[in-house]
């Protein structure tokens, strides 16, 4: 699992990415700034890396500042 933090202002914006918890493929988990948390299920490495992409972008063009990363393993 890889942990990435997205802040503007006061606000952050947590991603998780990692193998998906219900099955074959990966999830890409969103938590936004009040709580709502999102989770995205993508069936190959390639489509989650894809998403996270665009994830990614839509967060710079937003003005979010980030991505911060910190690794899952404990």
């Amino acid at each position: 699992r890889v942990f990435y933090f997205f802040k503007r202002g006061a606000d952050t914006v947590t991603c998780e990415v990692r193998t998906s918890a219900s099955g074959p493929g990966y999830d890409i988990i969103i938590i936004e700034p009040g709580g709502e948390v999102r989770t995205e299920t993508h069936p190959t490495s390639e489509a989650v890396h894809k998403r996270w992409l665009e994830i990614l972008e839509r967060f710079q063009r937003e003005g979010w500042w980030g991505p911060h990363i910190q690794d899952g393993r404990t």
